[in-house]
């Protein structure tokens, strides 16, 4: 490749003429691995009490054409904090929040076209809340809520001219420890 074609390459990629910015790692941590070209990753790394490697703030993959795949971060090597996956074309395809590793708080799930593919809520990596799925065209296909993870309350199917197709009705669960 020319040296022409690379710029522009990594002015697609968001990063400026040297490619994506660099990783704003905490204090007491490095940066690893390597973007696009040298490498499809890159994270920041710090020890553990016992000397031993371990994620420590932001970290990005990429996909094989130097498309960016993953943003997220972590805290003594768990996930936490946001988390973003993009499809090829760019778009998200995925976006939440991780606390202490787990999926906590509203997750979404995007089609390749940007339309919304499921809206649901999590508590302590547990689907848990309001859950929604959506059909390409942007219209509803499903709602209902998820109690410790299966189905609670009354659940709604709809056809694709939008209108109701059919209920179901769940008992009502607990999250208990």
């Amino acid at each position: 490749m020319t040296a022409g074609v690379l710029a522009a390459f990594a002015l697609a990629l968001g990063g400026g003429p040297a490619g994506p910015a660099p990783l704003a790692c905490p204090p007491g941590s490095v940066a690893r691995g390597h973007p696009p070209f040298e490498g499809y990753e890159e994270w920041c790394e710090g020890k553990d009490e016992a000397g031993q490697p371990r994620r420590e703030g932001p970290a990005r993959t990429w996909y094989d054409d130097g498309a960016l795949w993953t943003e997220e971060s972590f805290t003594k090597g768990e996930r936490n904090g946001r988390f973003v996956e993009y499809h090829r074309n760019g778009r998200k395809a995925r976006e939440g929040r991780y606390v202490k590793g787990k999926q906590d708080g509203t997750w979404t799930i995007w089609w390749e076209s940007g339309a919304v593919e499921e809206e649901a809520e999590w508590r302590e990596g547990v689907p848990h809340g309001r859950f929604a799925a959506y059909r390409q065209d942007g219209k509803k296909r499903t709602e209902g809520r998820r109690c410790g993870g299966a189905p609670c309350g009354t659940w709604t199917t709809y056809g694709e001219d939008g209108g109701v197709e059919g209920t179901a009705t769940y008992e009502e669960g607990v999250l208990a420890p």
